[in-house]
């Protein structure tokens, strides 16, 4: 008894000690935090504006859809445009997530053809979406068939005048 009271210490001694300097409940990083990091990044010339340029260098999804979030039409996104982007952004994100979850019924991560009839738009297209056609599909799948459409309809679209 004596010697699984002291081999239970010896292991641990040394998790309890990384757990009182590391706490285990530390808070992730809040949204505003994280769009002023991401502002910050993308604001090159560190004048506290986004422009086109610097947009288009460091945030293609911003830039394309730059003049939607210049709410102000100024030429410029100040934080309070990039912070309001970013909320819509993530609120869509939230709900697209929350309604995959729901259709992926036995919550294996994945879309079979069956779940996926669930979200219409993907069970039109599931087959396209599919890149490694195993009758499956991922988040990963769906985000780079999403990019692909983003680029090819940007790429067909008139050249602004």
């Amino acid at each position: 008894m004596n010697k699984w009271i002291l081999s239970f210490m010896v292991i641990t001694m040394p998790c309890l000690a990384l757990a009182a300097e590391k706490p285990m409940n530390k808070k992730p990083e809040s949204i505003n935090t994280r769009v002023d990091r991401l502002f910050n990044g993308v604001d090159t010339s560190g004048d506290g504006s986004i422009s086109k340029e610097e947009a288009e260098q460091k945030a293609p999804a911003v830039a394309e859809n730059f003049d939607k979030i210049d709410t102000n039409h100024d030429g410029v996104l100040g934080k309070k445009e990039f912070k309001a982007f970013w909320a819509v952004a993530e609120k869509k994100r939230r709900e697209f997530a929350q309604r995959l979850e729901q259709a992926d019924t036995d919550k294996n991560g994945m879309l079979s053809k069956e779940e996926a009839k669930a979200l219409p738009n993907l069970s039109s297209r599931f087959d396209e979406i599919d890149g490694n056609h195993n009758g499956q599909l991922v988040i990963k799948e769906i985000s780079d068939y999403l990019r692909t459409q983003t680029n090819v309809k940007n790429a067909s679209a008139p050249a602004a005048q």
